[in-house]
């Protein structure tokens, strides 16, 4: 029998995202401005960076409260630049995303000031072969369709939540190099967002508030 040890936040997705009303979005110059900070990130950008994003609605607060001690961020994807333009592959699920398969944003979208207070870019040091085999993993979920796992099983590979897509991705890529980081002996199972940066393999490249 499968175990679904985040039920719980499931759940509450379902009641936030039907009863939460939507956030005051910014006015055009403050939406402007934030922009901007993206767009002085994006030089910054490798492929297969992570990306973080902190949504400023309750299912978001949902999601922050399931991270094992750093709350900043909500959701995550990984980011590659293709044809001179940069995207971000992120499994999303709900009123997000009703297909439920992994999408593909690009990063003004995924990082958008109307639905977001901030965004974090972060880096693990792979070698060319790791890198390439990540895009090669990634562009695989994506052409067969990776399904959002709205059970947050992170015991099952046909579907995955945000933060298990970007981790299992880069352990594939990686041999395995990051098994270390998987909790299965407490709740939530598996490998939170807040796990995918809180370690010596990842680098800061950016932080950004918006303003």
């Amino acid at each position: 029998m499968k175990r679904y040890p985040c039920l719980p936040l499931f759940l509450l997705f379902l009641f936030v995202a039907c009863s939460s009303p939507s956030p005051t979005k910014p006015s055009p110059e403050q939406l402007a401005a934030n922009y901007r900070l993206i767009d002085s990130a994006k030089p910054l950008i490798k492929s297969g960076d992570i990306i973080f994003r902190n949504g400023n609605d309750e299912v978001s607060r949902a999601a922050r409260s399931m991270n094992r001690k750093d709350t900043s961020f909500s959701h995550c994807g990984l980011v590659f630049i293709e044809n001179d333009s940069i995207v971000v592959y992120h499994a999303i699920g709900g009123i997000y995303n009703p297909s439920q398969r992994l999408r593909r944003d690009p990063i003004d979208s995924f990082c958008t000031p109307v639905e977001n207070n901030a965004f974090g870019i972060y880096r693990y040091d792979l070698q060319p072969e790791q890198e390439q085999k990540l895009k090669a993993v990634v562009d695989h979920h994506y052409t067969t369709g990776l399904k959002f796992d709205l059970f947050f099983n992170f015991q099952s590979d046909e579907v995955m939540y945000c933060s298990e897509f970007v981790f299992k991705s880069l352990n594939k890529a990686a041999a395995g190099a990051f098994s270390k980081y998987v909790r299965m002996d407490t709740i939530p199972y598996g490998v939170t967002t807040d796990d995918l940066f809180l370690n010596e393999h990842s680098r800061l490249i950016k932080r950004q508030f918006f303003k």
